[in-house]
Formats: C-alpha cells, sequence, structure tokens
C-alpha cells in the first residue's frame, strides 16, 4: 500500500511534485507494487502494477533528455504546454524535454494501471548512440505486436533477469526512436476537451461491439464531426487510424474466441470476417501466428 507521504517521499527522489485532490480520502492513494530496475548507468525502467485507490496528479519541471512511457493496462492522461493526450492499452509515448517545462499527469481511481517508463539521460543516449532530437516536445505511437507480446511475459512476471529487461528496454528504445520525425511541442491537431468526449464515445462504442459493421460517416455523426475531422483526430488523440483499432479490437476478440476452442471460421465469423481467408492473413499478419496455432 502507498499512501499520500509515501508519494511524497518518491516526489523528492524524482524531482516529482504530487497532488491529492481527494484529501478526505483515507490517505491511502496505491496498492499493487513500483519496481526499479538500473539497466546501465543513465538508463533506468520503472515499472508500476498498481490499483489507484485515490486520484493523484503529478508535474516534473526537471528536464527529461528522453522518456518512453508504455501503457500496458488502464489509462493515463498527460498534460505538456496546455495540451492533454490520454494514453489507454498498447500505447506508448516518447518524450524529450531540454528545457525546465512542466510535464503533469493525472491517474484517476478505481483503475488497475500498469504501466512502464524507460528513462535515459545524455551520457545513456551517447553510449548507445541514439539519434534523439534535441528540443521540447513528443510523439504518441503504438505498440507493434511482437513487442507488445513480449510485454506480456514481463506484465505477468517483474522477477525477470536484468539481462531480459535490458534486451526489452533496448527495444523498447529502438522502437520509440524509428519513428523519424520531430518531436512536436504540441500535437499537430488540436481537440478541444469535449470533443476528446466525444471520440471517447466512438472509441467506446467500437470496443464493446468490434465485430459490428460500421461506416465513416455513421461514426462521425456518433462524434458530432465531419469524417475528415473524426479521422485526424482520432489518429491524434490515439495514435492510431479509426479503422486500425477496429481490425485490432476484432482480432483481440478473434483471438479469445480461439482460447476457448472455437475453430477458425467460428471466429472469423463471429467477429465480423465474410472470408476466413481473409481473417487468416489479417491475424497472422498482427499476431505473427497463425490462427489455427491457438485452438487447444
Amino acid at each position: 500500500m502507498f499512501t499520500h507521504q509515501d508519494l511524497l517521499a518518491f516526489g523528492r527522489r524524482y524531482a516529482l511534485d504530487y497532488r491529492f485532490p481527494d484529501c478526505a480520502g483515507s490517505g491511502n492513494i496505491l496498492q499493487g507494487q513500483v519496481e526499479e530496475f538500473r539497466l546501465r548507468p543513465g538508463m533506468q525502467l520503472v515499472c508500476s502494477n498498481v490499483r489507484v485507490i485515490e486520484p493523484y496528479e503529478s508535474s516534473s519541471l526537471d528536464p527529461a533528455p528522453l522518456s518512453i512511457i508504455i501503457v500496458l493496462q488502464g489509462r493515463v492522461s498527460l498534460t505538456l504546454r496546455g495540451e492533454t493526450v490520454e494514453l489507454s492499452e498498447q500505447m506508448a509515448l516518447t518524450l524529450s524535454l531540454e528545457k525546465e517545462v512542466q510535464f503533469d499527469a493525472l491517474q484517476q481511481a478505481g483503475q488497475d494501471l500498469r504501466v512502464l517508463t524507460l528513462s535515459l539521460d545524455h551520457i545513456a543516449l551517447d553510449q548507445l548512440q541514439a539519434p534523439i532530437r534535441r528540443g521540447n516536445g513528443w510523439f504518441i505511437w503504438r505498440l507493434p505486436p511482437h513487442l507488445y507480446q513480449g510485454l506480456q511475459l514481463f506484465r505477468n512476471d517483474m522477477s525477470l533477469a536484468k539481462l531480459y529487461l535490458e534486451g526489452l528496454s533496448l527495444q523498447i528504445l529502438s522502437q520509440g526512436l524509428k519513428l523519424d520525425k520531430p518531436c512536436a511541442s504540441v500535437c499537430e491537431v488540436r481537440i478541444h476537451p469535449k470533443e476528446r468526449l466525444r471520440l471517447e464515445r466512438v472509441r467506446d462504442r467500437i470496443a464493446a461491439h468490434p465485430q459490428a459493421e460500421y461506416s465513416l460517416n455513421e461514426l462521425a455523426q456518433t462524434a458530432a464531426m465531419s469524417p475528415s475531422s473524426l479521422r485526424s483526430k482520432f489518429k491524434a488523440c490515439y495514435g492510431q487510424t479509426l479503422f486500425d483499432f477496429l481490425k485490432e479490437q476484432r482480432l483481440q476478440m478473434a483471438r479469445d474466441y480461439l482460447l476457448r476452442g472455437f475453430s477458425v471460421q467460428q471466429a472469423a465469423h463471429f467477429t465480423g470476417y465474410s472470408y476466413a481467408t481473409n481473417f487468416t492473413t489479417a491475424f497472422r499478419k498482427h499476431f505473427g501466428v497463425a490462427p489455427s496455432s491457438l485452438i487447444r
């Protein structure tokens, strides 16, 4: 159990300012575990596997040459210079702060949160010859299937050997720097908080019923936006296109059906695929294995 005082002590150690909106609460903020692994000089991986009991906010004012934040479960709201993004499962953010710019995070109560944060200072970046761009900014990206699957092992076992963790961290670093684009100081597409709520409505609708047939115009009406605005703002908010998210949700549902013993044809049909061959191709591309390999 982590109390207000535990987080304040953690904040003094890492130059973080913690705030607790629910001052009338029990004083217990988190339940679970937070582990730190120092992989090499200037390179550390912090792994949080907690349940948020009371909401809390945090701010960092120290420069951060490179940080990569990965969400494996739950949702994290992050704000930089007035721009806010929300990271959900399988999303990541690469952050570079050369100057003292306030970077805020908000954790909502009542959720299970699993987050990895990989941080490197200039010494570690120089040793690794990492092609980091100088300046302040961030960009959002989506974990590729092979890396996400590798993280599932770590997600379930935080006692893995240091050598494995360092290899995993180097994969995260490589992927987090792969997008050869400048970090923007703010998101290229500005999204009003009310628009975020409507985007969330679209996302929740798809996640609840990925097998349904959707059209862009229909989803745009749900979001009260034009189709082009929905396309651009959904990608800016969640790091992937609307229909990539739909495909991913269908394939995740199909994977669950296969693990429960349904046939490939049944899993394809139940998740909205008209042809099992198309489903098999998409499944293999996403997960790296044939769907038949999951049938027990």
